[in-house]
């Protein structure tokens, strides 16, 4: 009777923590309750059976928590709740090629490190090189690094 007790544990175990990796993604309540059966039956074998088949449910565990994490890795159990869609959209980038070093624009929007600015009609994404600059405060382009524009107050 014992050792029916230990297995129906294990067995619940193996069932919850099925359920939890197939049905319900993460880790919630039928995870951790199967992960307290698994560990009920390794104290009940322990406790009632004995010594050795204690140490035979710790392996039987050890085996049914690797299997079940080599299923969920390479099996197609994570399929329903993996992104299939390939992203090949590309955000918009203003053209910044007629910008160069030097240019005056005006600060559209407070530069609180980053903001938009008005470079004769060409409105542009800029980052501030000194800090905070005010809305409607005259800058220009300190430097131009990979697509970014760094710009700095007038004095």
């Amino acid at each position: 009777m014992d050792i029916l007790i230990t297995t129906l544990l294990l067995l619940l175990a193996t069932v919850l923590l099925v359920i939890e990796l197939v049905f319900i993604p993460g880790f919630g309540f039928t995870g951790i309750l199967g992960v307290l059966s698994m560990l009920a039956s390794v104290l009940y074998a322990f406790l009632v059976i004995g010594n050795t088949a204690g140490w035979i449910v710790i392996v039987l565990s050890g085996l049914i928590c690797v299997a079940l994490f080599l299923w969920a890795l390479y099996g197609n159990s994570l399929d329903k709740v993996s992104l299939k869609k390939k992203v090949d959209s590309k955000v918009d980038m203003p053209d910044i090629s007629s910008l160069a070093v030097g240019d005056r624009g005006i600060a559209r929007t407070r530069l609180a490190l980053v903001g938009e600015a008005d470079f004769g009609g060409n409105i542009v994404e800029v980052k501030s090189e000194t800090g905070y600059i005010s809305e409607g405060e005259e800058i220009e382009i300190a430097r131009i690094s990979g697509g970014s524009l760094f710009v700095r107050k007038l004095k």
